[in-house]
């Protein structure tokens, strides 16, 4: 990985994407399979580099969506993003381990999830025409990470680093409904490398072209605020609340939670499974649990965009 790189040389290893607040809920891109027409979303997307910090272009953490005995929720950034102990977990092992029945569904509540959030430019979408041109921050699971992977890493031919605003591939994101959950399976990457467009032409590699990406850019949602945040005092609080509502009469915290340190494992995130959980959006309950991958089929980007006119 070179050092010396900027938003308009990213090479493919250029951004991380295997480690790793309130937000404005607009600045968020999240549609679902229910916002399209005949329960299909389509939408044409570019993934474009964090400009304060190319290589975090690509943001992943683990979260816990933890609700009180108040029914008061928080979304709350687990210390195992970083290769941190989490009490959290310790908690949920010791209810998911339990011999209660009572206990294994409880632990539920208590789930790890996975989330990636990235910087993109909203080419086309005709279920919302006016966002087009803009730029939001792209809340993901693992589905399209995965895609975004295989460009990066892939098993045969060369990489593409997709977050290259000159060589770079547009995202043809197609969401569907499968059971209760988005399904992303038709969703794909651009066959060919293009530049990213400006109005209604390809970028060309120039000075004043690039000042005008680079000022839209900066104008664009920071990614940083959906950034893996170590827990204050008023979330530690909450957690703590949280966590005791689980705990059997006479066990603390501490106890349940305490692991020595020669049985530590080395701090290590670990790698998404395979198969995506809800994403926690939702707070609101809403079911955004991507559902398991199929193949693809492929159509053209020229047919794509055709299809895109409903």
């Amino acid at each position: 990985m070179s050092d010396n790189f900027d938003i308009f040389n990213l090479g493919v290893e250029d951004v991380e994407t295997h480690q790793p607040q309130q937000t404005t809920v607009n600045e968020v891109y999240k549609p679902t399979a229910d916002d399209g027409k005949d329960g299909t979303y389509k939408a044409l997307i570019r993934f474009v580099p964090n400009p304060e910090n190319p290589r975090k272009s690509l943001i992943q953490k683990y979260v816990h969506w933890l609700t009180n005995s108040s029914g008061d929720g928080k979304l709350v950034d687990s210390p195992q993003t970083i290769g941190e102990h989490c009490p959290i977990a310790d908690v949920f092992w010791k209810l998911r381990k339990s011999d209660s029945a009572v206990d294994r569904k409880s632990s539920e509540k208590l789930k790890r999830r996975q989330q990636y959030y990235s910087l993109i430019k909203i080419i086309k979408d005709p279920q919302n025409p006016e966002l087009e041109g803009s730029y939001k921050v792209f809340k993901f699971g693992y589905k399209i990470k995965e895609k975004i992977d295989s460009e990066l890493k892939p098993d045969f031919g060369e990489p593409t680093q997709v977050f290259d605003l000159f060589e770079g591939k547009n995202f043809e994101l197609v969401i569907t409904r499968q059971g209760e959950y988005n399904n992303y399976d038709k969703s794909k990457f651009s066959s060919n490398t293009s530049a990213i467009l400006m109005g209604d032409s390809p970028a060309e590699r120039n000075k004043e072209t690039m000042a005008s990406i680079k000022e839209e850019l900066d104008a664009a949602p920071s990614l940083a605020t959906y950034d893996y945040k170590a827990w204050d005092e008023d979330t530690r609080a909450f957690v703590n609340n949280v966590l005791r509502m689980y705990l059997n009469p006479g066990d603390s915290i501490a106890e349940v939670t305490a692991t020595p340190a020669s049985k530590q494992a080395p701090a290590k995130a670990e790698p998404a499974p395979a198969k995506t959980e809800p994403a926690v959006a939702a707070a609101t309950a809403t079911k955004t649990e991507e559902a398991p991958a199929k193949a693809n089929t492929d159509d053209d980007l020229d047919s794509f965009l055709n299809d895109l006119n409903l």
